[in-house]
């Protein structure tokens, strides 16, 4: 049997890991070589992006795309994870919510680039562990700030004591920060209540089918589900001969015409199929990924 090519937009259930996700599809469809590009918290639900066969190389493009998120904040309690299944570590009673002008007010100011602090329990590396397993253990988990960049932020809905953000954010943001940063500007902290990720990039949950069904599927008919490999990636496409991506395959640049940026990436199709990624380099391109 030929190795799948390709991508797998699921619709991850609450209650499930990403990487539980990916393990049960691979059990499912008898699937070798499979990775997803971007972890969704147990607790939270939405978009998982899967990448199959040799796909899985693209997983470093599809990592760094804008995500969006939909996010009800719990005002007034912390917590450890800084999302409800946490422990408790904080309660702060108000005599009066913030008004909605003050919540708007504060939330907006989170656009741009800023500074924030990874959970505690979160996939972030520490001394080479993964933060979570750490803290799991009882150990002091100290990560340091870093800058990730909020596309756009509005407060969708509030009723005190809850609020709803939607939030374009780039990738390795943690919206479970975000949340909790919200919550500490507005003097009673906050934690993250329910999570759903609806887009990444130009792919939103609609283009998702739920684990669920997916699972229902016969192993011989995945290929009907996928996408194409690149499908979610916005790069320019360039079609190329079959002597050019023979001169692509064997690791030489090629010259280009058109106008491209330096240093911008390419799909490159042969035939009218994806083929490669290439990199222009002073006015050629360079082989960055070559699939066939």
């Amino acid at each position: 049997m030929e190795e799948l090519f390709g991508l797998l937009a699921v619709a991850k259930p609450k209650g499930i890991t990403s990487t539980g996700v990916l393990n049960e599809i691979k059990r499912h469809f008898g699937v070798r070589r499979i990775g997803h590009t971007g972890t969704l918290d147990p607790f939270a639900e939405g978009l998982l992006l899967l990448l199959l066969g040799r796909a899985t190389r693209l997983a470093e493009y599809y990592q760094r795309l804008p995500k969006t998120y939909r996010a009800v904040g719990l005002l007034g309690v912390e917590t450890d994870t800084y999302d409800i299944t946490g422990e408790v570590i904080s309660r702060r009673f108000a005599a009066a919510f913030p008004p909605l002008e003050e919540i708007e007010r504060v939330v907006k100011s989170f656009e741009g680039e800023i500074e924030q602090t990874p959970p505690p329990f979160s996939a972030k590396k520490v001394g080479g562990k993964r933060a979570y397993k750490l803290a799991r253990k009882g150990k002091r988990v100290e990560l340091k700030p870093v800058k990730v960049k909020v596309y756009k932020i509005d407060l969708l809905e509030y009723n005190p004591p809850r609020f709803t953000i939607g939030a374009t954010v780039s990738g390795g943001t943690y919206i479970r920060s975000l949340v909790k940063d919200i919550g500490d500007k507005l003097g009673l902290g906050a934690t993250t209540e329910k999570l759903l990720r609806t887009s990444i990039g130009k792919l939103t949950l609609e283009n998702a089918l739920p684990l669920e069904e997916l699972l229902k599927v016969s192993p011989e008919r995945l290929s009907d589900f996928l996408l194409p490999p690149d499908a979610g990636l916005d790069f320019p496409t360039l079609e190329v001969s079959d002597r050019e991506l023979t001169r692509l395959r064997n690791g030489q640049l090629i010259d280009l015409k058109g106008n491209f940026e330096e240093n911008q990436l390419l799909r490159v199709y042969a035939n009218g199929k994806f083929s490669a990624i290439g990199r222009v380099v002073k006015g050629k391109l360079k082989p960055e990924k070559v699939f066939v």
